[in-house]
């Protein structure tokens, strides 16, 4: 395994803890003839809030926040499938055990499928690991909780201060990317000069 693989396992190995702390978050009209034609009653969601923030802590240690302009959550009675719907996307920071920020992951879009256990980030999707100082970008990203698999079929960007890699047809990993495989990879990396020490 080379230098790039290494760094590509570091940045997504950031996105795993955010991601499985969202799965956290996830575990009268008189005449009622009238009423249907007024609203579907699928689309309406049992709890339905906005400006959210949720804030998650180990031992007295905050290590997770999300923030969220708008949540939906649909319950089992309706003709949608269960799910958790963010239709304004969300960030989710994950702190350090010394309460220091750690990564970033922000998404214009965000659902979760609670009978499948999915979750599911569109809509320029970012990752940013800050003490790597490393940023993913893609379009869309999944994690299947009961598989403990994090994939994507959209092309995915990891820049680092070294360069930059692309993977044009996605990548598939385990939730703790042991074993990954980056589609389509290509990429520029800066490369010292052995010598001067100096870049190219």
């Amino acid at each position: 395994m080379d230098d790039d693989d290494h760094r590509i396992i570091r940045i997504l190995q950031r996105a795993t803890p955010l991601l499985m702390g969202l799965a956290l978050l996830f575990s009268c009209g008189r005449d009622v003839e009238k009423v249907p034609d007024l609203t579907n009653v699928e689309e309406i969601p049992a709890v339905h809030a906005t400006n959210v923030e949720t804030i998650y802590s180990d031992s007295s240690i905050v290590r997770l926040k999300i923030n969220a302009p708008e949540l939906k959550e649909f319950p089992d009675d309706t003709l949608k499938p269960p799910q958790i719907e963010f239709p304004k996307g969300l960030t989710a920071t994950f702190y350090n055990q010394q309460g220091g920020t750690e990564s970033i992951l922000k998404a214009g879009y965000a659902i979760y499928y609670k009978k499948d256990k999915i979750f599911e980030a569109r809509n320029h999707v970012v990752v940013n690991n800050l003490n790597q100082d490393q940023r993913l970008e893609t379009e869309l990203l999944f994690w299947d909780e009961k598989k403990e698999k994090i994939w994507s079929d959209q092309p995915v960007k990891i820049i680092t201060p070294e360069g930059t890699t692309y993977g044009d047809r996605g990548f598939n990993a385990d939730q703790n990317f042991t074993r990954y495989i980056i589609r389509g990879s290509r990429g520029e990396m800066k490369v010292k000069d052995k010598k001067s020490g100096g870049g190219t």
